[in-house]
């Protein structure tokens, strides 16, 4: 007999637990489970819930419960004049009994009394008089008060489901949750729309980034929010605009006191509007409580623009005087017009507090600061400071430069730092440096600046000066002065020298990096840093300062395209194109780049260009180079994109466009006492240079660099290796070990497509057909280290690039591949083996090729590919 009862309680409960009007509400499915067991046995119940929280609709279930069962039953609520019944037998079930008169209430609390009383009493927790007070204890003695909380994420699937019809998907069950902050009637309403709208406005709703609210949902809150008091609903307005949750602050901002605040906040509660909120922010103590998104949305509409405006006033007001954030008050102010007050402050505190993460806004913010009120010299620098750090350099000149003559020494100081970080940006690190060199406190951000342009002796002087004067600085200072003596250090010619620069450089880095954008600076300690490890071949340093650099956007948005330009010259290096283009695309998603930016910018696409074999993008990509060259002077901080370019040039056979600029540089680097650090890449690419145009007796000068060097620092070493090997196999004198070590040396390095380049140049030049087979599988599998996964365009074996001029067509990885072995002399049935495809295919790609190059006889189709991928003569 009891397991029949289980089974029929079974039964009951997820019958209950299906009805739409208490999915999700345990309590109420409880409840309704109990009086659907046994229709007939005595039932008293309190049950506790705001407004919208399901009260109403669990008298509704149980009255059709009881009439699919045959009982009868009795509704009662406020203001009904029908008499309770006789009949013992009816189900009576009362609504809303906060509003039942004293009286009405006696009169339940004698019918509670009784041991077989059927009754249901529903209420909200405010107002309580002492009627229905006692009336509670009445119906306690039997069952425990039964209270309706929000729903719960799972609570809200499950009701969603249960109104739907089918299974609410969980993107959507996430989203309505959010929306409705577990407020049964405002869940309901927003199902109901949906599931109105169809299967398709299930799935859009359920979409990430869909509109989310359906047509006509806020019209349904309308009565419920119109119907509160204004005093509560100009508290739940305050809460929605973000007003904090505090109860002395939130007297503050409604200008009522505690006793006041208290009641709006009871009526607020019960209403169903104010309700414990997912993912609130629970502010000292104060209850994790809020408005609904949708009812915010609502509230919003419904309130006037002059209430709303003079609400998030005083939220912003009274957030300034507690000392607590201004920022989010002050954004939403952000275009107002208002003036007066404390706004000035408010939104001087607000642009303060956004300069280290948002610059943008920062500018805006001081810029309403003037437009409320304040005075605009008292702002001026600081509008400076944020747009130079926006990279809107226009603006930060105009502003600083008329208060680099300032009397006051820190208005100076601050102007001054301001221009030189634009001109900086502008190519001229000289005037900057100098420009900093006349204020004490800025030697130090002097020194790079003075290095750069070869001044060692004044460079050492001043941050000798700066570290007298500045004994016991702050994180900025600090991390300036690491920055200044890691780059003198970078001059040092003894061994280890190198490792000391980057150690000084790396700290700098780590120092400033949680200061995020709100350091302005000539240049970031951390492109500093990974300039230095880039001619120190550390390439795995590089990509990681230069990594965290742009997660904690250091130094700004304005300097974001350096730190992109430099990763994308790691990734070229490596011989990843993809990578290369997504950081200079990244880099130029900027109106314009400054020339600081440009040059390298214009240098990697001529190098990608270059190491594709595309002489089309080659071309185009140097018309873009030469002017960047010359909008900027040569310093040491862009020898590596003069190299590049030099490399370029001498494909193009256009030498003399960067002649200039080359001596420039051979003048500056023998002024600094030839650092190895700084000497080493450009030899380096001077040998590449060399070689491309076929000039031995400079590519054996920059060998003799090279080897000079080799002794002192691990990269010379490994490039001095690379490139006697190069010189001959030039020369003809190949030693298939020997280059084969040396490309996987450059590859250890980082330098992979170099070291492919190597072992293809070989492989084309040995008559030795096992030794070419050999070079050609190294140059291979360090080519492939480097290609992209997404089909773009790929450095392949890259042999192309160091004799004789490419001509206006470029052939493909495969027809480089073929175009080798024909020239060695393998038949097609020999080049199909070895490259795993048909001999019928590699007659259609030397068909093709022919085709392209308009070759009329063999002999002139073997001419034209030795011009355009070498080969034996």
């Amino acid at each position: 007999m009891d397991g029949g009862r289980l089974r029929v309680a079974g039964t009951a409960e997820g019958e209950a637990a299906g009805d739409p009007m208490v999915a999700g509400l345990p309590g109420a499915v409880a409840l309704l489970t109990t009086a659907r067991a046994d229709p007939q046995a005595p039932l008293t119940a309190a049950v506790v819930g705001p407004g919208g929280s399901g009260k109403s609709a669990l008298l509704s279930a149980l009255v059709r419960s009881a009439r699919r069962r045959g009982v009868a039953t009795r509704r009662i609520r406020a203001g009904d004049t029908v008499p309770f019944p006789s009949d013992q037998d009816a189900l009576l079930l009362v609504d809303d009994a906060h509003l039942l008169d004293a009286s009405t209430l006696a009169e339940l609390t004698d019918v509670a009394d009784d041991p077989d009383a059927r009754l249901v009493v529903t209420a909200r927790p405010w107002p309580c008089p002492r009627a229905l007070s006692t009336l509670w204890l009445a119906l306690g003695r039997a069952r425990a008060p039964v209270a309706l909380a929000p729903l719960t994420s799972a609570g809200v699937g499950e009701r969603a489901s249960a109104l739907l019809g089918s299974r609410c998907p969980p993107a959507l069950a996430s989203t309505l949750h959010r929306l409705s902050a577990g407020s049964p009637a405002v869940l309901d309403r927003l199902v109901t729309q949906i599931r109105d709208s169809g299967a398709g406005g299930i799935s859009a709703a359920a979409e990430p980034g869909s509109a989310e609210v359906p047509p006509g949902a806020l019209d349904l809150l309308r009565h419920e929010i119109l119907g509160l008091d204004s005093e509560a609903r100009r508290l739940l307005l305050a809460i929605a605009v973000g007003a904090p949750r505090v109860p002395a602050a939130l007297a503050d901002v409604l200008d009522v006191d505690r006793t006041t605040l208290d009641d709006h906040l009871d009526r607020a509660r019960a209403s169903g509007l104010l309700l414990p909120t997912p993912g609130a922010t629970v502010e000292l103590g104060a209850p994790a409580e809020g408005v609904a998104p949708l009812v915010r949305r609502c509230l919003v509409r419904l309130g006037s623009a002059d209430e709303r405006l003079d609400l998030e006033r005083r939220i912003a007001e009274q957030a300034l005087a507690r000392g607590a954030s201004v920022l989010e008050p002050a954004r939403r102010l952000l275009g107002s017009g208002l003036r007066g007050g404390d706004l000035p402050r408010v939104f001087t505190a607000a642009g303060d507090e956004a300069l280290a993460s948002a610059p943008h806004l920062a500018g805006a913010l001081y810029a309403d600061a003037v437009a409320a009120g304040a005075a605009p010299d008292s702002v001026v620098l600081r509008r400076a400071e944020a747009a130079a750090l926006a990279g809107d350099l226009d603006t930060a000149l105009r502003l600083a430069d008329p208060l680099t003559s300032a009397s006051d020494p820190d208005e100076h100081a601050r102007a001054v730092m301001v221009v030189a970080a634009v001109m900086a940006h502008r190519g001229m690190g000289r005037g900057a440096a100098e420009m900093l060199a006349g204020v004490p406190r800025l030697h130090a951000l002097a020194v790079p600046g003075l290095v750069g342009a070869g001044e060692i002796t004044r460079a050492t002087e001043l941050l000798d000066t700066s570290a007298a004067d500045h004994a016991g600085s702050t994180t900025v200072r600090s991390a300036v002065a690491l920055a200044a003596q890691g780059v003198l250090t970078s001059l040092d010619a003894r061994p280890g020298a190198a490792a000391t620069a980057l150690s000084d450089l790396t700290r700098a880095t780590s120092l400033l990096e949680p200061l995020g954008a709100g350091v302005l600076l000539p240049d970031s300690p951390s492109a500093t840093a990974a300039l230095v490890a880039l001619h120190a071949g550390d390439l795995e340093l590089a990509d990681s300062v230069l990594r965290r650099a742009c997660d904690s956007a250091a130094g700004g948005p304005a300097l974001a395209p350096r730190h992109h330009l430099l990763r994308a010259w790691v990734a070229m290096l490596r011989g990843d194109v993809a990578e290369v283009r997504e950081h200079v695309t990244a880099a130029r998603s900027r109106r314009g780049l400054e020339p600081r930016d440009e040059l390298p910018a214009a240098a990697l696409e001529v190098g990608v260009a270059r190491r594709t074999g595309d002489s089309a993008a080659l071309r185009a990509a140097w018309g873009r180079a030469r002017e960047a060259l010359v909008r900027h002077p040569v310093d040491l901080f862009v020898l590596l994109p003069l190299g590049e370019l030099a490399v370029g040039a001498a494909r193009l056979k256009e030498q003399a466009a960067v002649a200039s600029a080359w001596e420039a540089a051979d003048d500056l680097l023998r002024a600094l006492g030839d650092p190895p650090l700084w000497r080493t890449t450009t030899a380096w690419y001077g040998l590449a240079a060399a070689l491309t145009a076929e000039d031995v007796p400079a590519a054996e000068r920059h060998l003799g660099t090279l080897e000079a060097f080799a002794d002192r620092l691990p990269i010379a070493a490994t490039l001095a290796t690379a490139a006697r090997v190069w010189v001959r196999t030039l020369s003809g004198e190949i030693d298939p070990i020997a280059v084969e070590q040396a490309a996987r040396g450059l590859h250890r390095l980082g330098w992979t497509w170099d070291g492919a380049r190597l072992a293809g140049e070989a492989a084309i030049r040995t008559r030795d057909r096992r030794a070419m087979a050999t070079l050609l599988a190294c140059a291979r599998s360090l080519a492939d280290v480097g290609r992209p996964g997404d089909g773009a365009a790929q450095i392949g074996v890259p042999t192309s690039g160091l004799v004789g001029d490419p001509g206006e067509v470029s052939l493909s990885e495969r027809e480089q591949e073929v175009a080798r072995l024909v020239l060695a002399g393998l038949t097609h049935k020999q080049i199909g083996a070895r490259l795993y495809i048909s001999a019928k295919t590699v007659e259609h790609h030397v068909a093709r090729m022919r085709q392209r190059l308009g070759s009329s006889s063999r002999g002139e189709l073997f001419a034209q590919l030795r011009e355009l991928v070498g080969g034996p003569g």
